[in-house]
């Protein structure tokens, strides 16, 4: 039998975490953009507090002097709340720009006047990182952009301004105590989005194997009884055909047609779904039971004698027998089988064939019965397969 993919889709971890989030559809879109406006919104948010505590902190330490820092924290901080607008309502492409160059330029214009050793050039580090999580793969030229802007910015800041910009009024501490916080929130920044990259990945590759096992799923398993498809009854005979002696077993619904035409396809699909519970309940883990088309049915058993194998049809017969309801009415179906049992001599077409000839002996003789057609007998010194009891 044919088991259910199981694809888990729990993360864990601080990358897990805030993929997770970044994975959250934001403003109805899904898919890729609405990770990018998910990353958008979080760097936006980001970008605000920020901007909005080192505004507070250059007007606590000297208004005066730090009044142009001020009035650009103040725009920015602005331009991120229209971000954060733009992108709740879905339009995710202008609150990105918004996002990532106006925080570049807020970048390169505090570092102008405070000097790179304060260290806010530091920022534009993760840049890098963010752009690929900010614009997505149809915006590669924004990306691309982005970067040379970012890179340019970087060395602008880094080589060109003054090391204490055109404001002098920090102090070596005050300019030391921003350095380490620059330093400290960029390298947890780098480490997040690394470590959301990651999970990304880990959760991409995640989905593809489990679309590649739903996919081999459904190849190999009919979609209204549950039951497997020819293609792995058939993989499994081939195997067995080479390693140990097996039984076959084709069942064949009685008088399906007429069913069908009098009550309806609809009621023809819950009883050849009904067939396919009973037939799986039926027998043991170890063998397989498959629809083998229309309303034709396989179960194959190892390990198990022709005498034990009838006695396990006949109950099937029976069973198979039992009223399916319908719509307010309910229907007795019967059913024919053909038995057989093989070797392992290289092939199972020789045994299907023989099935196939005792089913339709089990249908001249009137149907609902089960018609037994013995294989050849085993080679001498061959050991008999040992007597195991079905449930």
């Amino acid at each position: 039998m044919t088991e259910r993919p199981n694809t888990p889709s729990q993360r864990s971890g601080v990358g897990g975490v805030l993929a997770t989030y970044l994975d959250r559809p934001t403003g109805g879109q899904t898919g890729s953009v609405g990770r990018a406006a998910s990353a958008t919104k979080a760097f936006l948010a980001f970008s605000l507090v920020l901007t909005a505590a080192y505004s507070v902190f250059f007007a606590i330490y000297d208004a005066s002097a730090l009044r142009p820092n001020i009035i650009a924290g103040i725009v920015a901080v602005l331009l991120f709340g229209v971000g954060l607008w733009l992108v709740s309502r879905g339009h995710q492409l202008p609150a990105a720009v918004i996002a990532v160059f106006v925080g570049t330029a807020q970048v390169a214009f505090v570092t102008t006047y405070i000097g790179w050793i304060a260290g806010f050039q530091l920022y534009l580090i993760a840049g890098g990182q963010l752009v690929f999580m900010l614009f997505t793969d149809r915006q590669q030229m924004l990306r691309a952009g982005y970067v040379v802007i970012a890179i340019g910015a970087f060395f602008y800041c880094q080589l060109l301004v003054p090391e204490k910009g055109l404001v002098d009024n920090f102090s070596g501490k005050a300019n030391g105590v921003m350095f380490s916080i620059n330093a400290t929130v960029t390298v947890l920044l780098v480490y997040l989005l690394a470590a959301a990259g990651h999970a990304g990945a880990a959760r991409a590759r995640a989905q593809a194997d489990g679309a590649a096992a739903r996919a081999e799923f459904l190849a190999n398993t009919d979609e209204l009884t549950g039951l497997s498809n020819r293609r792995p009854v058939l993989k499994r005979l081939e195997a067995l055909s080479s390693t140990a002696p097996y039984i076959i077993a084709i069942a064949d619904l009685d008088h399906f047609k007429r069913l069908n035409d009098t009550f309806g396809h609809e009621c023809g699909d819950k009883v050849l779904a009904a067939v396919g519970r009973r037939l799986r309940e039926s027998v043991r883990s170890a063998d397989s039971v498959g629809r083998w088309g229309g309303e034709e049915f396989i179960v194959v058993m190892e390990q198990s004698t022709l005498a034990d194998a009838t006695e396990v049809v006949e109950r099937l017969r029976t069973r198979i027998a039992e009223p399916v309801p319908c719509s307010g009415h309910s229907h007795s179906i019967t059913v024919s089988v053909g038995l057989t049992d093989a070797q392992p001599d290289g092939t199972a077409a020789r045994a299907l064939q023989r099935a196939d000839a005792a089913l339709y002996e089990a249908k001249a003789a009137g149907r609902n019965a089960v018609h037994v057609v013995p294989g050849p007998a085993p080679l001498p010194g061959a050991q008999p397969p040992p007597r195991r009891r079905h449930s």
